[in-house]
């Protein structure tokens, strides 16, 4: 990258030292291995800290954290988040560098770079493994680039850690660590991706302008252009995978060590002589300012062949929200050709503006309709997931949430967790890529057969630690996973067993499949035994605990998160490297926040230009939103 880049000024006159970032992705079978490079250089006359909030997807298993300056590199350890800390500042208090990485929720990330010396450069790598899946021969593999604005609901108060914008509220408490400023962040992106599939694939990009490279048994991706602007997902679809085969068994042991498994299933529960029965549909469609422009058309559009989707005795409704909700009727209304015209009508005259609270109107409909199948359109913009998922989850009897996440900025948290808990799913649509498909894949899956009641048994081997527990509906068609560990090798059987429902159906029948099981006394897949440790972690953050055994809790997460390395609410990445002589920092580094882009296709920021720097959303009273460094528009395309 060009080094005139660094060291454009912000707003305040502070230095930005983030040249680039470089994304190197592996996509193949049934995952990708990435990684995130961040490349810093100070050039400013002091040594200088550089904080830079970034993201990475929901499901990504952090493998590896990585400093490289003045010609070494130094890997990164987890350790207890509240020691990291104090690691991280005792070493830039004594004049050495540090990296630092915190998790501040599940898909938002901080950087800190202390010490950078004077004109020299530094590198931080971020290394991730995440799941990806084919669908109809189409595999959908995307990275998000920047923690777009988000509504932050509640009354100020607390006090700051973090260096973003907004303020603390009762609702959302870090609020300064998720809400990074908005300014003149003119470094670039780089990508190459190469998909490892055995033979070329139709690579394509509804996001950004791409250059395909076709080699004998992979293909490899590029920009079109050198660089471009963290200002959108990228988004890649690989057409002509033809189902990337899945293991259905895999398993890590060393000798002398416990060994850790993982079985996965690809159900197919359909039965010709039953179909699914009439539903309940609830609709929910986001209108607030951060959805308006193209993401409201797509979610327009996206509702209206929904509602096309909908089959007799089907009843409905439709619910639109900002900071306020209205609903399309008092009732459900059965579906017809004259309900669909009038909800036509309704959809069609909805514009975007205001405030993102989504909790009024998910608590409206799963008490209206605790058993409904419920449909989310939203670009997943709100502060205070973790209190949406309670309530949702508190409310629901057999609801299933089904999201489409819509936009150039998809916040997925808290939609893979609504999809998680209730056993629903999300599709993602970036605009210019192809709403129907995901449409009637989405209700597929609605009306899909599926094994709730789920339990599991072993017979012949001795497994433990099982997760995820309890374990998740089997739905027809949808891969469906179970990890465990054991002790001894050794030869026996699978038994998963469940109530059978077809959707709409009261009275369910009875399920079992069974599986032979394999545990081998050596096997070197290590990212098995990595995704076990996740899996379990991700069970102890959502169990609902309080007093003591919270603590308890907290402490079994901390302990598997250091042994396994992982990073979660309380464990943090940090690396230092030790100083002598010249290399020593004196005095303590100014800290320079990082700015980011102007999220594409956000047309409140365009109506925004010339007038305050954030436009005003309409918020409940006491409630703040983040404010902006500057209204600058992306110099990179």
């Amino acid at each position: 990258m060009n080094e005139t880049r660094c060291g454009l000024s912000t707003k305040q006159g502070q230095q930005v030292p983030l040249l680039g970032v470089e994304i190197d992705g592996h996509v193949y079978g049934a995952h990708a291995q990435v990684r995130v490079r961040q490349r810093y250089r100070n050039a400013e006359p002091k040594p200088v800290e550089a904080v830079y909030t970034f993201p990475l997807p929901t499901d990504a298993t952090l493998m590896g954290f990585q400093m490289t300056c003045d010609g070494r590199t130094l890997e990164g350890v987890v350790k207890e988040r509240e020691q990291a800390f104090r690691d991280y500042d005792e070493a830039i208090a004594s004049g050495h560098g540090a990296g630092l990485l915190d998790q501040e929720r599940p898909n938002v990330f901080t950087a800190q770079v202390g010490n950078l010396l004077p004109n020299e450069e530094t590198l931080i790598d971020v290394t991730y493994v995440e799941p990806v899946r084919a669908d109809e021969g189409v595999l959908r593999w995307a990275v998000p680039t920047l923690v777009a604005p988000r509504y932050i609901p509640g009354t100020p108060r607390g006090d700051r850690t973090g260096h973003a914008t907004a303020e603390p509220t009762d609702r959302v408490p870090d609020a300064d660590r998720i809400t990074p400023p908005i300014g003149d962040a003119r470094y670039g992106l780089r990508l190459e991706v190469v998909f490892e599939t055995g033979k070329p694939v139709r690579v394509e990009s509804p996001s950004h302008a791409i250059s395909v490279i076709d080699e004998p048994t992979r293909t490899r991706v590029h920009f079109a252009q050198d660089q471009v602007a963290l200002a959108r997902d990228v988004v890649l679809t690989a057409r002509g995978v033809d189902g990337a085969p899945l293991q259905t068994f895999a398993a890590h042991r060393e000798e002398g060590k416990p060994g850790t498994f993982m079985v996965t299933i690809v159900p197919d529960l359909f039965t010709p002589e039953r179909s699914a029965a009439p539903q309940d549909v609830v609709f929910l469609i986001d209108v607030s300012g951060s959805m308006e422009g193209a993401s409201i058309a797509e979610a327009k559009s996206a509702l209206r062949l929904c509602l096309r989707h909908l089959r007799e005795g089907d009843r409905f409704n439709v619910i639109a929200f900002n900071e306020r909700f209205t609903t399309f009727s008092d009732h459900p209304e059965v579906f017809s050709q004259a309900t669909l015209e009038r909800a036509d009508a309704w959809v069609q005259s909805l514009s975007a503006d205001g405030g993102t609270e989504i909790l009024a109107p998910l608590r409206h409909a799963l008490r209206a309709s605790p058993d409904a199948t419920l449909v989310l359109l939203t670009d997943g913009q709100v502060g205070n997931e973790k209190e949406v998922l309670e309530q949702a989850l508190a409310l629901r009897r057999r609801a299933r949430i089904y999201s489409f996440g819509i936009g150039t900025n998809v916040s997925d948290a808290l939609l893979r967790d609504l999809a998680r808990h209730s056993g629903g799913a999300v599709e993602f649509i970036h605009p210019g890529e192809r709403v129907d498909e995901k449409v009637v894949a989405q209700f597929a899956r609605a009306i899909a057969p599926r094994v709730d009641e789920m339990s599991v048994q072993f017979d012949g081997v001795a497994v433990s630690d099982l997760t995820p527990a309890p374990p998740r509906a089997l739905v027809d068609g949808e891969p469906w996973v179970i990890f465990g560990r054991y002790d001894r090798p050794g030869r026996g059987r699978l038994e998963v067993r469940g109530a059978r429902y077809i959707p709409g159906d009261t009275a369910p029948e009875r399920f079992s499949l069974t599986l032979p099981i394999e545990l081998p006394e050596r096997a070197d897949t290590p990212w098995v035994q990595r995704l076990w440790a996740r899996e379990r972690v991700r069970d102890l953050e959502f169990a609902d605990l309080r007093g003591r055994r919270a603590e308890s809790n907290r402490q079994r997460i901390v302990d598997l998160a250091v042994e396994h390395q992982l990073m979660t609410a309380f464990t943090s990445f940090v690396v230092i490297e030790h100083r002598t002589g010249a290399r020593l920092a004196t005095g303590q580094p100014e800290t320079r926040v990082v700015p980011v882009n102007v999220p594409a296709g956000w047309a409140m920021f365009d109506r925004a230009k010339g007038s305050a720097p954030w436009p005003s959303l309409p918020v409940r009273p006491g409630a703040k939103p983040a404010p902006v460094v500057a209204a600058a528009a992306p110099p990179l395309t």
